[in-house]
Order: structure tokens, then C-alpha cells, then sequence
């Protein structure tokens, strides 16, 4: 727009189409601001800031499998390793009752690394709502269902949010066992070793 008296004019910072479908314009200043999202709807802070906490935790759900996974290997192959050095214990020496001992706390050990692996079915969520993979299971009610995706669309901070509660929720209960699984695993594999050096 021209200013009138003085020759010298202003012009509205240029507003370009977006690839994703939105609005993109740019101060004078050089910033670059999105103005509209995909479909032309704003995407809200509230929105971001819960999106990108549900990936984090779910990055770290990974990793707590992997941790998982790894001590599981470890433990499953310490007897294999006790057997291959020494043979099968006898059990009739004093000395194999720290071996007995050890055992506990191996099978324990296990156990927890198996719960800590096992795929969680549950949510922690109180009332209705599409965010579990058992929401989408028979029977199904589509008018149910169909009325539950609108209002997710309506608060899809809320949505996101309820998802990160529950992912939450199961990496909880994975770390705590992957913790009771390294509290019993280390008094194991410290027995085990005595065992072996006293049956030398």
C-alpha cells in the first residue's frame, strides 16, 4: 500500500502458499512465521508441546526394551556359560548351596526381564476415547467410535496427552523391572562366579 504525500509507500509482509497446504509469510525482518497448518488449521502450542512429549517417551520405551532385551540374553546364557566350565554341579557339596542360592535370584532376574518384554494390553485411561489399539477391537460400534474421533479432533492436546499417560504408564513398569531384574541378576552372577572358583 502507497502512503499518499511523501512518495514513499509500505507493502503487507508477502503471503506464499505452503507445501503442506497452509500459509507461510515473511517479516521484513527475515522470520518466517506459518500462519495455517495442513488443511489450513493452526496448529496450537499445547499441540506441539504434547506431540513431541509423546515421542520422546516413546523413544524411551525403546530403549528400555533394548535394555530389556540385552540383560535377557546375558542371563539366559550365565548357566550355559557355569555348565560349559565346570559341568553340572553334583549338588551333594556345601558349596553348591551358594550355587542354590544363585539360582533364586537368576530365576528372578529372568522373570522380571520377561515382564519388562511382555507387551502391555491395559490403559491407565478412565472413560471413553480412541487412543488404545483395544479401542479399535470387536465388537465395534461405529457410531461409537466415529463420535469418539470428532471430539479427539476437537482437543487433539487432550488426545495426544491421554496416549502420553499411558505410554507412561508401561515405561514405568518396564524400568521398575528392569531394575528389580539387575538388583537380583548382580547377587546371581556374584554367586555363581564363587561357586565356580571354591569347585575349582
Amino acid at each position: 500500500m502507497t502512503t499518499a504525500g511523501d512518495g514513499t509507500g509500505t507493502s503487507p509482509d508477502p503471503v506464499v502458499a505452503a507445501a503442506d497446504g497452509g500459509r507461510h509469510s515473511h517479516g521484513r525482518s527475515g522470520e518466517h512465521h506459518i500462519t495455517e497448518g495442513t488443511g489450513g488449521r493452526m496448529e496450537a502450542p499445547g499441540e506441539r508441546i504434547a506431540e513431541r512429549l509423546l515421542s520422546t517417551i516413546r523413544e524411551d520405551l525403546g530403549r528400555a526394551d533394548s535394555k530389556a532385551a540385552v540383560l535377557l540374553s546375558g542371563a539366559l546364557a550365565l548357566p550355559a556359560f557355569l555348565i560349559g566350565w565346570h559341568g553340572a554341579p553334583g549338588w551333594q557339596r556345601p558349596a553348591d548351596v551358594v550355587l542354590a542360592v544363585a539360582g533364586v535370584f537368576w530365576v528372578t532376574a529372568v522373570i522380571a526381564l520377561v515382564r519388562a518384554l511382555l507387551p502391555r494390553t491395559g490403559t491407565v485411561r478412565e472413560g471413553g476415547g480412541v487412543t488404545f489399539f483395544r479401542d479399535l477391537l470387536p465388537p465395534l460400534d461405529f457410531g461409537r467410535l466415529s463420535a469418539e474421533v470428532a471430539e479427539a479432533g476437537r482437543d487433539p492436546a487432550g488426545w495426544l496427552l491421554t496416549q502420553a499417560v499411558d505410554v507412561s504408564s508401561i515405561l514405568s513398569a518396564k524400568y521398575q523391572a528392569i531394575r528389580w531384574a539387575v538388583a537380583t541378576l548382580a547377587p546371581a552372577a556374584v554367586l555363581a562366579l564363587t561357586w565356580s572358583f571354591t569347585v575349582r
